[in-house]
């Protein structure tokens, strides 16, 4: 059986959280909002109304092709897209095609394996970042189709990738990186189940060891990085098997079907020259200078994911925990923490983000057991203060703890003597005795070292 090669290139639709629409005054969030009420005659598509670009949405388009590696465009134009359907009131859609905000870019993608213990690398080049005005959208019922203005009009940013990714979970960690990257930003809440992201991937497949890429078919409808992923398994297994049977594979789109996990064929893909590109009349283009583009450069480099990271595994993180902290949205703080206390354990830190500031001082004056440790930043988390947390935690001194071993090990002559003979496993019934006798506030470890000095005298 000859083996293939699939190849992934991404669009990528992120809206954008500015406060209004693209060219209107219109409020930006429609959601949860009752159907055509986030709406005016611009939305609307009706005859005579100028649109006016939304400067924000310049700023962030611009901030995110910077984060990209791209080349800013300095002279940038919109144009229309022509076509028909339901939810374009206009006809057509203002977008960018000649001059976009920005072009060829490049971003290296580190990432956590499935086995979730090596770290992989690649990187992926970026076509091109333009700015668009979303559509509306359809409501499908059993009798009949309704439209929903409210999305006409948000404003969009897509991000194209060239065909550099090769294998589905290599264009997850690709959407999983850009995610927190335009939430670092602050220019998108990019949650893909709300529909801040979306994505459509063009994937082909060609056996090993030709350089011309397969036929490109496009997968739409995917909207979460899981079944982002499953799509893209199951539709470089199509083809494979298609290509293996002599089928002539087709350049067209299909849709991810959640129901039956396989990809449903939507329509033969038009190219881009049946929309008809033309300059859009009734916008100037923009024109950028350089001055503006270097402050807006400055913002974007200080805390991007990426950098992030590689600070946290210079101070000595695991690159899994690191993951972990950065899924959970964490790392940022659990690094400032790290940065203001000189000398802290990063792995405390890491062990209890959120604390209270005056607990890490704590920790580094102290030098708690794990135990007490636990018992006071759960105690801080209930709502005590650092004071009555450690106040109301009961620590058993070590003139005392020794105590409480000795007379454990009087009570059980017969356990020691048969754990001095080999049978290793009575120790932890012995620690478990004298943990029973000297109560929450005994630390285990401290339990653990004096009773196998005792028993080994």
């Amino acid at each position: 059986m000859t083996e293939y090669i699939p190849t992934i290139g991404l669009e990528i639709h992120v809206q954008l959280r500015t406060v209004s629409k693209m060219f209107c005054r219109c409020n930006n969030d429609a959601e949860g909002k009752e159907p055509n009420t986030v709406v005016c005659p611009l939305c609307m598509g009706f005859p005579g109304v100028l649109p006016v670009a939304n400067a924000t949405a310049v700023e962030y388009g611009v901030k995110t092709a910077l984060a990209l590696g791209c080349t800013i465009n300095k002279f940038q134009r919109f144009d229309r897209k022509n076509y028909f359907y339901p939810d374009l009131p206009k006809a057509y859609q203002i977008s960018q095609f000649f001059f976009p905000v920005g072009e060829n870019g490049k971003i290296a993608i580190d990432y956590l394996s499935s086995d979730r213990k090596t770290k992989k690398e690649f990187k992926v080049g970026i076509n091109r970042v333009h700015l668009e005005e979303d559509a509306g959208k359809l409501i499908h019922t059993q009798d009949a189709t309704l439209v929903d203005f409210n999305r006409c009009g948000t404003p969009l940013m897509e991000i194209v990738t060239e065909p550099d990714i090769n294998s589905p979970e290599e264009a997850k960690a690709f959407m999983q990186e850009l995610q927190r990257i335009v939430r670092s930003l602050g220019v998108s809440f990019a949650d893909m189940e709300k529909g801040h992201m979306r994505v459509d991937a063009n994937v082909s497949v060609r056996p090993k060891g030709t350089k011309e890429l397969g036929t490109k078919i496009e997968v739409k409808n995917m909207n979460s990085f899981k079944f982002m992923e499953q799509a893209l398994k199951h539709e470089i297994e199509r083809q494979t098997k298609a290509l293996e049977a002599g089928e002539k594979l087709r350049q067209e789109t299909r849709g991810w079907d959640t129901k039956t996990n396989t990809t449903i064929l939507q329509r033969v893909k038009e190219g881009s020259i049946d929309y008809r590109y033309f300059p859009e009349p009734d916008l100037p283009p923009i024109v950028l200078e350089d001055k503006q583009i270097n402050n807006w450069s400055k913002e974007v480099t200080a805390e991007l994911p990426s950098v992030l990271r590689a600070r946290a595994e210079e101070v000595g993180l695991s690159y899994e925990r690191i993951n972990e902290l950065q899924d959970k949205g964490e790392l940022d703080s659990v690094l400032k923490v790290i940065d203001g206390n000189e000398g802290i354990d990063p792995v405390t830190v890491a062990n209890y983000p959120g604390a209270q500031s005056d607990f890490y001082q704590w920790l580094m004056a102290e030098k708690p057991s794990n135990s007490t440790m636990r018992q006071v930043f759960d105690a801080t988390k209930s709502g005590k203060s650092l004071a009555e947390a450690v106040g109301s935690i009961k620590t058993v001194g070590a003139a005392d703890l020794e105590k409480v071993v000795k007379r454990v090990l009087d009570e059980n002559p017969e356990v020691a003597n048969r754990y001095q003979a080999g049978e290793t496993k009575l120790f932890g019934f012995l620690t478990g005795q004298i943990m029973k006798q000297a109560g929450k506030g005994a630390d285990p470890t401290s339990v653990s070292d004096l009773l196998n000095k005792l028993l080994t005298k």
